[in-house]
């Protein structure tokens, strides 16, 4: 009896130091809630204040959305002109199983059509005021202005006799050209566009040839060079398949020449030049005129 009420005396002291702690940790959970409350306010207010760290944080984020924008676009354009280049392999090889197709393929003299075009109707305007796009720095700047005429010149090449040349001898330098350019062989690309253009100046690929051989100068950053091609290439045939492009990669090469002026005249002329271009080389020649700057 005695030790029941013993044990009966001891419940309400349980309870007296019970209720210490649980008010220590409530006030325990009240400190820690109003310590986050008070590490959310400061967050929002740096926020609102533009704190540096958040702001470079959104910087990032923005930043990798544009490099996310500019992959996607490069793979469209290597999608693209992988498309192309299968076309043109397939046109090269009908070509081979066709070799009398491209026989009488020649172009007519610059001073037999009216307009001072290069002999095929319609053929482009001059788009560098009359003179060659060369390098002023170039120690062979005459040589290669009088290499590359302006548009609508009169040609100082000989005319190609192709009397020394195998039967299909053309189809297999350009395919052998195409091939190398197909597996990133740029050099051997530029050469063997230049072995096919040297041997088979007036083929009726010599436009998209050049077009081509500026590509491999472009790509190794070598600018006047490359506006060169282009020109020839738009010369060679200005209402060709490449015509288009090969103008809006001329005023890319002016604009990394440093002739802004230049660039943006020439794409200027785009619209005029080839009212029927296609959606995409329209809008590659909006985005280089963005990029360069032009108004």
């Amino acid at each position: 009896m005695t030790a029941m009420i013993r044990y009966l005396a001891l419940i309400p002291l349980v309870f007296l130091l019970a209720a210490p702690v649980e008010a220590q940790s409530r006030r325990e959970m009240a400190a820690r809630l109003d310590a986050a409350e008070a590490r959310i306010a400061q967050m929002e207010a740096r926020s609102m204040a533009g704190d540096p760290v958040l702001m470079r944080m959104d910087a990032l984020e923005q930043e990798m959305r544009n490099l996310r924008g500019t992959i996607e676009e490069m793979e469209y354009e290597n999608r693209r002109l992988r498309q192309e280049l299968e076309s043109l392999q397939r046109a090269v090889e009908n070509s081979a199983r066709n070799p009398a197709r491209n026989s009488g393929a020649a172009n007519a003299g610059a001073g037999g059509m009216p307009g001072g075009s290069n002999g095929r109707a319609g053929g482009p305007a001059d788009l560098t005021g009359g003179y060659a796009v060369t390098n002023p720095d170039d120690p062979y700047a005459d040589e290669r202005a009088a290499a590359t005429r302006p548009l609508g010149g009169a040609s100082n090449l000989a005319p190609a006799t192709g009397g020394n040349m195998p039967a299909g001898d053309a189809d297999t330098l350009y395919g052998d050209a195409e091939s190398r350019l197909l597996d990133g062989d740029f050099f051997g690309a530029q050469e063997g566009f230049q072995t096919f253009l040297a041997s088979h100046p007036e083929d009726a690929r010599a436009d998209e040839a050049q077009f081509w051989l500026g590509e491999t100068h472009f790509i190794n950053g070598d600018y006047a060079e490359a506006a060169d091609a282009y020109i020839a290439s738009l010369r060679a045939d200005g209402r060709g398949s490449k015509a288009p492009d090969a103008l809006v990669r001329l005023a890319s090469s002016l604009s990394n020449l440093d002739r802004t002026n230049d660039a943006c005249t020439t794409l200027g002329r785009f619209s005029s030049q080839f009212p029927n271009a296609g959606a995409d080389a329209r809008a590659r020649a909006n985005r280089e005129a963005q990029r360069i700057g032009c108004r």
